[in-house]
């Protein structure tokens, strides 16, 4: 049996420039160690085959781009992807997202840069170039038509080409390094697939879907389920709706739906304006039985007599009978149903939005004619799952996705364990394991999904009215974190399961009404605070091995300590071959150390195992070639060998290049961490003056000395607060705003919003805001603080280091501009134990993190 291959720095370094979210990254290690278990530990020559089960809206986009930048990075690396898509629709998605330039493509942040390759392009010379450069990454995207049939639409892919001096499908069949990420695995899954990945001999398939056929459940590699997404706020909380009386008619039906979209517009355009985001117009999803239904409702919807004609206009009927011009508007309008602009706020479909459609502001489905039970176990309920500001905002109707039910209230109430199992289902991921006997082994491991996700709880309004006809619920299970802390509220916790049309009408009346959004200019007897704006411009800058100081040589001698403890048990699966007449021998070491010796005659001297260790250094990713790089090439090999100690002539005389091969991992690490952003900034330094009026729609608070935090209120009763109120998004920012401003030596603060100090951190563009900005005098001296609070368990995450590292050097530049006279600009980053062990005192603060 062979070594398995797996390198965790890499993946880690690519879910950060991703930002990947956790599952998304267990998808990637799970298909990545049991492919290197099937080629590389079982040694198995047959194509290998698996499929990632994740839920609805979680972004199976993303777990793709990182198996091509994982694969493509490799030591060994793979070029040539193929996304296979089931239909045109899938087809342009992928397209986009894989397209420099368009809004929603990831290119900008993917190292790889795979030159896409479509049915309009792979015939051309350009392609042909980009095909026989084994340096370029290559994604062709095609549907599945395309390749499994040599005729209709794959007659292109299968006839002789001139310019690529074969067919297309058989210049695909040629590569050695083929990799088939198939979207929407469960749609083609018959003999003319099969056939197809039988032809095209491809080194790993890996399915993609959120619905999985039974018959493959043996190819999961990774499962992440719907409850689980639900219970970890990566989609939106699914509210199925229902009425208590026996009105079914379609306008009553569709007058639910609207009255709760435009709560749901309110909510949203109140939340956009307060944290100055473009606007999110929430839409209804309408489903409809059949196209004569369809424009029914289209009919009802578009009538000046429908509810004073507020939706005539904004309707989109789509299906797949339409033809001509009439279908490209109707796409060209679904395509940019998310822009602010749209006119869409209500579409009608019958069956094409299924897969394919990842818009993030359906907010209302409506089952017009279908149980919702089967709305639930389509996949028709994923249409509306994703968040579209990224996260839960803690505004409750923008967290969740209402469902209006064809069901009575009360039937729908006795169908909670049929709804409970179109969202409860185990999850599953392979991961590292070491074994009795040291070697590492992949294991996959089940674990229970969160559930039930509609258990017999009641809200408070039940609780404060003794009547359960009103406000009555079901609740999804407070998920960890803020929902621990939350008021217990029904704005504070998200509703979940099934509830009646008259509660969530009226509670989304009440929340309209107490949501008036006021104005907070700045005060005009506080100090004004003036910002200076840095031009960041991202650099191709080359970090050096100089840049790695003696004193943090801590990493390379950790591993030159489990290099000289761990060679015998991590290599005794190693081949080694040696090359004599044209005869290859090969020595297998399987079980004591002492075996290996005896298999092993080498003696090379350690002066020439460290001359090879340098070269490895050297070759390194990132490491530039410069004749200064050698010296601390040389200084970090020899740390590493004397690490090693007396194990080190025989450990490298057996695995000098094992050895080497750690070692350049451990430095692109190092690197990567000393220099993550690449960012340098222009000469000119403009000025910012934070006096933008602040916007909310928050309940006043009329002070804050008790100490009392809570997420939803504006605080009042500041002293040197450039506001007259401020909002937090945590416990610990608003217990450093009140030591903040009792502070005598603090002049003027204001609790940062978004873009007020945007800190530039990454070459992609990403931009990262501090929390405070804090004017001090001390001693006739200005002092200006960007300030930011962190819970402890992120405090030493990479991306927090990273965006410290950032702030730093933004304060270091603003400091050495001539332009910034008179003040000393810093950085504080503190973590929630810092506030509490302050005890309100601002200097201590400074003490602890400064």
């Amino acid at each position: 049996m062979g070594e398995l291959r797996f390198q965790a720095d890499l993946l880690d370094e690519v879910a950060h420039r991703l930002d990947l979210r956790e599952p998304n990254r267990k998808a990637i290690a799970s298909v990545i160690l049991r492919t290197s278990d099937h080629y590389d530990v079982q040694e198995s020559s047959d194509p290998f085959e698996c499929i990632v089960d994740s839920a609805t809206g979680v972004g199976k986009t993303y777990v793709m781009a990182g198996l091509m930048e994982y694969l493509a990075g490799a030591e060994s690396p793979a070029r040539n992807f193929l996304l296979l898509a089931p239909g045109r629709t899938i087809r342009d998605k992928s397209v986009q997202n894989f397209t420099p330039g368009n809004p929603k493509s990831l290119r900008a942040v993917m190292r790889s840069a795979p030159y896409v390759v479509t049915a309009d392009n792979f015939n051309a010379p350009a392609t042909r170039v980009a095909m026989d450069d084994g340096s370029v990454t290559k994604l062709y995207i095609f549907t599945v038509q395309a390749l499994t049939t040599s005729t209709g639409e794959g007659r292109a892919t299968h006839v002789h080409s001139e310019n690529l001096g074969a067919s297309f499908f058989e210049r695909l069949a040629r590569l050695d390094d083929l990799v088939i990420l198939a979207d929407e695995h469960h749609c083609y899954r018959g003999p003319a697939f099969s056939r197809t990945i039988t032809d095209l001999k491809p080194e790993l398939v890996v399915g993609l879907t959120a619905t999985p056929v039974k018959a493959d459940e043996d190819l999961v590699a990774f499962r992440y389920p719907l409850a689980a997404a639900i219970a970890d706020e990566l989609v939106k909380t699914p509210v199925m709706v229902a009425r208590r009386d026996d009105r079914t008619d379609t306008e009553t039906k569709l007058l639910d739906g609207v009255n709760l979209l435009r709560y749901k517009g309110a909510a949203a355009d109140a939340y956009c304006t307060e944290h100055e985001l473009p606007r999110v117009n929430p839409v209804m999803l309408v489903i409809a039985g059949s196209i004569e239904e369809a424009r029914e409702y289209q009919d009802v919807l578009d009538s000046s007599s429908f509810d004073a004609g507020a939706w005539v206009g904004t309707t989109l009927l789509v299906h797949s009978k339409l033809k001509g011009d009439e279908k490209e508007r109707a796409l060209a309008d679904l395509q940019a149903v998310e822009e602010p602009d749209s006119p869409v706020r209500i579409i009608i479909s019958i069956g094409m939005l299924k897969e394919g459609w990842d818009v993030k502001n359906v907010y209302v489905i409506a089952s017009m004619r279908a149980s919702v039970s089967a709305v639930l176990t389509e996949q028709t309920l994923g249409r509306g799952m994703r968040l579209p500001f990224g996260r839960y905002t803690r505004v409750e109707f923008l967290d969740t996705l209402e469902v209006l039910a064809h069901e009575k209230y009360g039937d729908l109430l006795k169908k909670r364990s049929v709804l409970n199992e179109a969202f409860i289902d185990y999850g599953t991921y392979a991961h590292l394991r070491r074994a009795a006997d040291g070697s590492l082994e992949v294991r996959q491991t089940a674990i229970a999904a969160p559930g039930p996700v509609i258990p017999v709880t009641r809200t408070s309004a039940t609780a404060q009215t003794g009547n359960p006809a009103i406000g009555e619920a079901f609740l999804l299970s407070p998920a960890p974190g803020d929902l621990k802390t939350a008021p217990a509220t029904t704005a504070a916790v998200p509703i979940a399961g099934i509830v009646d049309q008259e509660s969530r009408a009226r509670q989304a009346r009440k929340d309209a009404q107490s949501g008036t959004i006021i104005d907070y200019p700045p005060l005009p007897d506080r100090e004004p605070i003036v910002i200076p704006r840095l031009v960041s411009v991202p650099q191709p800058t080359t970090v050096s091995l100089n840049d790695i100081d003696p004193e943090d040589y801590g990493p390379f001698q950790r591993l030159g300590r489990a290099l000289a403890s761990e060679h015998s048990e991590e290599l005794r699966r190693t081949k080694l071959s040696a090359s004599h007449d044209w005869q290859k021998a090969q020595v297998r070491a399987e079980t004591a150390r002492d075996s290996i010796r005896a298999a092993l005659p080498l003696d090379i001297p350690l002066a020439d195992t460290r001359k090879a260790l340098i070269r490895r250094v050297m070759s390194a990713k990132d490491v530039p070639n410069r004749k200064n790089e050698i010296g601390a090439a040389e200084r970090i090999v020899d740390c590493v060998i004397e690490a090693m100690g007396d194990e080190a002539q025989e450990c490298l005389s057996a695995f000098v290049e094992v050895c080497g091969q750690r070692l350049a991992r451990q430095i692109s690490k190092t690197l990567r961490d000393f220099n993550p952003t690449q960012i340098t900034y222009t000469d000119d330094v403009e000025w910012l003056a934070i006096d933008k009026i602040r916007k909310a729609q928050r309940k006043q608070e009329a002070g804050h000395a008790d100490g009392t935090f809570d997420k939803t209120l504006a605080f009042n009763g500041w002293q040197k607060n450039l506001y007259s109120h401020a909002w937090f998004d945590s416990s610990p920012e608003f217990q450093a705003a009140s030591l903040i401003d009792s502070s005598s030596s603090v002049v003027v603060w204001a609790r940062l919003h978004i873009n007020d100090v945007p800190i530039q951190w990454t070459t992609d563009g990403r931009n990262y805001n501090p929390d405070f900005v804090v004017i001090e005098e001390i001693d006739g001296n200005r002092f200006a603080w960007l300030v930011e609070t962190k819970s402890d368990k992120d405090m030493t995450t990479a991306e927090v280091q990273a965006k410290r590292r950032a702030a730093k050097k933004w304060a270091n530049t603003a400091n050495s501009s001539p332009q910034v006279q008179g003040v000393t600009w810093k950085y504080l980053l503190a973590g929630e134990q810092d506030v509490d062990d302050a005890a309100g005192l601002w200097g201590r603060l400074k003490e602890f993190c400064g």
